[in-house]
């Protein structure tokens, strides 16, 4: 069976699974132009891989070569709609080709020309409050209105806060994940996912098939996140927290980090204010944004579409009180009563309201907390 009955989807995947570090899969990309003519070279000779693979890596394109050609993962690539793009390919995504350590070879769903033109990322913590998931949907709806398409990591809160905002505008939303392709992760989000491809965006992993979500994969995949962007937008986050990587990441590429404030008196913006004292992008609207960017040719637009705007509007005043008290953190309903001065009976009957729309919910203990 010769390399011509694999499809280049393939045969990326064969050389992604090797574990070749990415400046080396670059050089051997640069040298050979394509998977295929890689494939094609290591199997009629191997001199012209010695300087640049060694001994061990050589070995390992040979075991991995022997097992993806009887893998059946063809029809499984074809199955999951999976695309692969190289590092010497024309459509490669230009922002990433000079960060360090750039993927070599990005698999995608979807359509890749959602990453052109003004793209943010917008990150923040999984464990977010109420008030942040809400300014992330508004803010990023509002860009989406400007123009602008997210880039964020499909994770639960900020990230899928922000790929909703987006999708609540007019313009694509592109999500990095850390596994592979044919993973719905978190399962939680299969709907959006459908969603972000129904509507002209993207999935990207730098990962091949059946790559599980591990611990160690997000960090990575950050620097994708940051470097497919012109600017980050940090929502909410704790000091030491998976978003912070990414702030590092940006400093690392030459992005500017803009910060929205959040509640100083909340740990989940501890790393906010401390980005702030720093000297990051303060904002606290997508119009700062687009200013400090140059980027308000579509002014007009900004703020101005209704879907935008947040749950928080059709709150009453009680609702918003209460929800003030518990953004830092769950209380115990005595606590509560002291943070809202409500009486007891009328706090019960705002509290079971609030639980019947989805805005707060109980927890053992006679404790309550914002709906995550």
């Amino acid at each position: 069976m010769g390399t011509n009955d694999f499809s280049t989807e393939l045969l990326s995947m064969w050389l992604a699974s090797t574990g070749i570090q990415p400046d080396k899969m670059r050089l051997l990309l640069e040298q050979f132009g394509s998977p295929e003519a890689v494939a094609e070279g290591w199997q009629q000779q191997r001199e012209p891989f010695l300087p640049l693979l060694n001994e061990r890596e050589l070995s390992l394109l040979k075991r991995r070569f022997d097992e993806i050609k009887n893998s059946g993962w063809d029809a499984r690539i074809r199955q999951f709609g999976i695309h692969a793009v190289t590092i010497v390919d024309e459509d490669y995504p230009e922002r990433i080709k000079n960060i360090p350590a750039p993927p070599a070879i990005l698999f995608y769903q979807g359509d890749l020309s959602a990453l052109t033109g003004k793209c943010l990322a917008m990150v923040g913590s999984r464990r977010a409050s109420y008030a942040g998931l809400q300014a992330t949907e508004k803010i990023a709806c509002d860009l989406s209105h400007a123009g602008v398409r997210i880039v964020s990591g499909f994770a639960y809160g900020i990230d899928t806060s922000a790929h909703k905002g987006c999708l609540n505008g007019p313009s694509p939303t592109a999500a990095v994940l850390g596994c592979g392709l044919n993973f719905n992760y978190p399962a939680e989000n299969a709907d959006l996912k459908k969603k972000v491809l129904d509507r002209g965006g993207v999935m990207i992993s730098e990962y091949i098939l059946d790559e599980k979500p591990l611990g160690p994969h997000f960090p990575v995949r950050n620097r994708i996140i940051s470097g497919l962007s012109d600017a980050v937008v940090l929502m909410e986050a704790q000091i030491h927290s998976g978003s912070m990587t990414t702030v590092n990441h940006a400093a690392e590429q030459n992005r500017d980090v803009f910060v929205y404030p959040g509640d100083p008196q909340s740990e989940l913006c501890s790393a906010n204010h401390l980005l702030l004292r720093e000297g990051a992008i303060y904002f606290t609207k997508a119009e700062d944004i687009l200013e400090d960017m140059k980027w308000l040719d579509n002014k007009r637009n900004v703020g101005q579409n209704i879907d935008c705007s947040t749950a928080e509007a059709n709150l009453t005043e009680t609702e918003k009180r209460i929800l003030s008290a518990l953004r830092p953190g769950a209380l115990g309903f005595d606590q509560l009563v002291d943070k809202t001065g409500l009486d007891a009976a009328g706090l019960l009957s705002h509290l079971t309201m609030m639980q019947i729309k989805g805005l707060v919910e109980s927890m053992p203990g006679k404790f309550y907390q914002v709906k995550q």
